[in-house]
């Protein structure tokens, strides 16, 4: 359990708040990239780290992220004219560029310089994997964008998506490296039958398949939880025991602070999980698939937003609180351990059942929990010590982002796990950081 002032700490995300100044020290998504779709489209209201922001595609094709308000009278600028490279408040007629400059000040005198002495609070962002990120913290220490496997390719090898969540980030977060709950949550009541036979071959060393990985998941549901260091943040082994004697691994990696590569069959994943503190009290879920072997169909991909963006003409969830996320009893009783379709929607379920901001000086922690604890340590020490002067973690020049990987494998008895996988045997000197 944490404390609550440490809990306090920890999910409140603000400007000049201890953990809202931490997370501004790293690049974030802010959007989708197909959300501008094209030079002077609409601009997009955006919510992050609890400032409101609008997002805009100038006439030349590059994005800007600025604040909602315009300097003069505080109007909101989503009402603007995005023209001739910038965005004109429809209040006055003031223009802003990309950078923030005001560029045009029609209701003031022709010989005024007023113009030059304003400008409105602009981000630097970046497009890659079918996203827009932003930088929000002081631009002398920015650091290098972290160029993932899925931020390096032909965006047809990608899809990215983006879910509002109705509860604090951390809970989101911890939801994704949970590797206990996919016994229970995401299984069908199928799942619990030894439907594989551990003598058919599917049971021997190396990468299962995937009806041999959900039966190992459903066979041995109390998994032995580990955690290991890396320079980018931590990995976590999920050691679950197989009917032949060996050892069934699920590594999850957490790039710090809010990235997580999930295991996914059939390939080692490049994807990850976003989650994106839009304030205190809610988050935006961006998930990404890769598939490394070949372009996404458009049908596929289609059918994968529509699926993940499952949402009314407000931009709410279809499934979610207020109607108990379409909650089903006697599937619940017959096919389905939650009786909720679709695993998002079993995530958003149990994570903002919560609460928006869990009471976690209420909780238990378990042995599986392991990662979880290990991941509130170092963010709060991590907010503390930039309070105290020194730079923020696991943004090392050295840190090869592309190359993490999550994976799911079956390794002998003998062997240690975190000599599986990308980055495998890296040294364990970030422990340090939660001593």
């Amino acid at each position: 359990m944490l404390s609550f002032e440490d809990n306090e700490m920890m999910c409140r995300v603000g400007p000049g708040t201890p953990m809202g100044e931490l997370l501004r020290r790293y690049w974030h998504p802010a959007l989708l990239s197909r959300e501008t779709p094209e030079p002077d489209c609409p601009p997009v209201r955006v919510k992050l780290l609890g400032e409101e922001l609008v997002a805009f595609r100038d006439t030349d094709g590059n994005i800007g992220l600025i604040d909602n308000y315009c300097p003069h009278r505080r109007a909101s600028m989503f009402f603007g004219r995005n023209e001739e490279c910038g965005l004109r408040c429809v209040y006055h007629g003031w223009k802003f560029d990309l950078e923030g400059n005001c560029v045009d000040m029609p209701s003031e005198p022709a010989e005024s310089n007023f113009k030059d002495k304003v400008k409105i609070t602009a981000y630097p962002v970046k497009e890659a994997g079918g996203m827009v990120w932003a930088y929000m913290g002081p631009q002398d220490v920015m650091p290098r964008f972290t160029d993932f496997s899925f931020t390096n390719v032909d965006p047809e090898y990608i899809v990215a998506t983006k879910t509002p969540v109705y509860c604090n980030y951390i809970q989101s977060i911890e939801g994704n490296i949970d590797t206990s709950h996919i016994s229970y949550l995401h299984r069908n009541l199928a799942d619990f039958q030894p439907e594989a036979d551990p003598k058919d071959g599917t049971d021997v060393l190396g990468y299962p398949s995937g009806k041999m990985s959900t039966f190992l998941r459903s066979n041995d549901r109390v998994p032995k939880v580990e955690t290991q260091a890396t320079s980018y943040g931590f990995r976590e082994g999920g050691i679950r025991q197989t009917p032949n004697g060996h050892q069934f691994i699920r590594i999850n990696c957490h790039v710090f602070p809010v990235t997580t590569f999930v295991s996914f069959l059939p390939w080692q994943n490049r994807g990850a999980l976003i989650i994106v503190p839009s304030d205190d009290d809610s988050c935006m879920r961006y998930s990404v698939f890769q598939n490394p072997e070949a372009p996404i169909p458009e049908e596929s991909r289609q059918a994968m937003i529509a699926n993940n963006e499952r949402r009314d003409e407000n931009g709410l969830r279809l499934m979610n609180k207020s109607n108990d996320y379409l909650l089903d009893r006697e599937a619940q009783r017959t096919t389905s351990y939650s009786g909720i379709a679709g695993v998002g929607e079993q995530d958003y379920a149990v994570t903002e059942s919560m609460g928006t901001i869990g009471d976690r000086t209420r909780e238990h922690l378990g042995t599986t929990d392991d990662s979880i604890i290990h991941l509130r340590k170092i963010l709060l020490k991590a907010a503390r010590d930039l309070q105290d002067g020194k730079p923020p973690p696991f943004q090392d020049e050295g840190i090869d982002f592309d190359q993490i990987r999550s994976e799911e494998i079956i390794i002998a008895s003998s062997e240690d796990w975190k000599n599986s996988g990308t980055y495998a045997g890296e040294s364990e000197a970030a422990h340090s950081l939660v001593s």
